[in-house]
């Protein structure tokens, strides 16, 4: 009897639910129904969920003549998985283009659409991005949770002392606080969690936002939407909530400066607070690109900020099978940690080469990957912050240079402490390992 080849890693996993975005549920089903009928239905229904359980954030698919490769990003760092056939792989990609209401037939044009997953009692947007290239076709598959994944600033990474600075500064009035992040390094999530860590019970939040970009859902943020069918610009959004007088006017994205305007009146002669967010490489960069994107209210906004987060993502050490080893004097120098504050830093497991996993007589003994990282030593990712609070040589600089590298010097002999100061103290908390930090700002560099 012939041997049965190994399952594939779609036949692996239980499938996802797909439910197309339209507003007519018969459309729906016979959306469903038809593209059920497909035999690549089964394929993306199981690859999404192998996926989403190898917890990937996205998925690069790659169509050749030879098949299709796939990639997943996982803990922001990409991994080869087993090509598909070219015949599953254009059955799999058919499907998703009829979920996600794009044209399948076309194999060259950008197109760009999504459709929602679900898994158990888990929601995703799925974003799904294609466009031909000389080898054939490059699909971009984003799996954007519908759940936040974390609950408190703690669990972002960020140390008490910093918790408890940044959510008085939440909960001041007549001020302007500040969250940056680079491009895909977590500003939204970040966001998200700090606004929940805001008092939003006893004051008024009123949320300015694109209809088109809307924000997730926070209890007792109001969202003023313009723009599509609102037919409200931002100016006219921003005027009628001020009839409210709201406490707070939060800014997810930035708006036009007269808009702006409005808001700082607000918190020049009523005492009220903006929070915004910007990508920026760090908080003293962000605080110079708000300034720049509204030069008419440069000494305001100087004056105003009261704090700029600023962050950057590492993965975490996976706690199950972390290794604890003393580090050499010389180490802890380099790192800037004073003798006898460290014992013990920390690192991934790397297991032996399999040569050498055997048992004490000799015999293999090949050592079984953790069960929870699946042997990456390292599971999740966690934020590096540093938080800045402007000086009075600070704020009086800014007034008048933008020199960002000039501006940081400043604020450091103010008592800043940048993210790489909090690097360090992320190593010596044993959440993160010191070759991962090396990764991590390299790729910035």
């Amino acid at each position: 009897m012939a041997e049965q080849p190994p399952p594939q890693l779609w036949q692996s996993v239980a499938p996802v639910e797909f439910s197309p975005k339209l507003s007519d549920n018969t459309k729906v089903q016979a959306l469903l129904i038809s593209t059920r009928q497909g035999a690549g239905y089964e394929v993306a229904a199981g690859q999404i969920s192998h996926a989403i359980q190898s917890r990937a954030t996205q998925v690069l698919l790659d169509f050749t003549a030879a098949g299709c490769a796939m990639r997943y990003l996982i803990d922001g760092l990409w991994e080869q998985l087993p090509a598909l056939d070219r015949e599953t792989g254009d059955g799999m990609l058919f499907a998703l283009k009829q979920l996600c209401l794009l044209n399948p037939a076309d194999r060259r044009s950008a197109q760009s659409g999504s459709v929602a997953v679900k898994l158990k009692k888990e929601k995703f947007d799925l974003v799904m991005q294609s466009q031909g290239v000389p080898t054939g076709e490059r699909v971009l598959v984003r799996l954007d949770s519908l759940q936040i994944p974390f609950e408190t600033l703690s669990d972002l990474g960020m140390r008490d002392k910093m918790v408890t600075a940044l959510k008085q500064h939440l909960n001041d009035e007549a001020d302007i606080v500040l969250l940056t992040a680079p491009k895909t390094e977590g500003l939204t999530t970040t966001w998200n969690v700090a606004i929940n860590a805001a008092d939003r019970f006893l004051r008024d939040f009123q949320s300015f936002e694109d209809q088109a970009r809307p924000e997730p859902e926070i209890i007792n943020i109001n969202a003023n939407l313009y723009g599509g069918s609102t037919g409200l610009t931002p100016y006219e959004a921003v005027r009628k909530a001020i009839l409210k007088e709201p406490d707070v006017f939060l800014f997810p994205g930035t708006v036009d400066a007269e808009s702006f305007q409005l808001a700082l009146d607000q918190v020049s002669k009523a005492e009220k607070k903006i929070i915004t967010r910007m990508v920026a490489g760090g908080a003293v960069e962000g605080l110079v690109r708000l300034i720049a994107q509204y030069p008419d209210q440069r000494a305001v906004i100087a004056q105003k900020v009261s704090c700029v987060l600023g962050q950057r993502l590492v993965r975490r050490l996976c706690d199950n099978c972390k290794v604890g080893f003393q580090p050499p004097p010389q180490l802890l120098q380099q790192l800037g940690i004073p003798p006898g504050r460290v014992t013990l830093l920390y690192q991934p497991f790397i297991p032996p080469p399999i040569e050498q996993q055997v048992d004490e007589n000799g015999r293999p003994a090949p050592i079984t990957p953790c069960h929870k990282c699946q042997g990456r030593g390292y599971l999740g990712r966690i934020a590096i912050f540093e938080l800045l609070t402007p000086g009075p040589q600070l704020r009086d600089a800014l007034t008048k240079t933008q020199d960002v590298a000039r501006l940081a010097g400043i604020a450091k002999s103010e008592g800043f402490h940048g993210v790489q100061t909090e690097a360090v103290l992320t190593i010596a908390r044993g959440l993160t390992g010191l070759d991962e930090l090396k990764r991590a700002f390299a790729k910035k560099a």
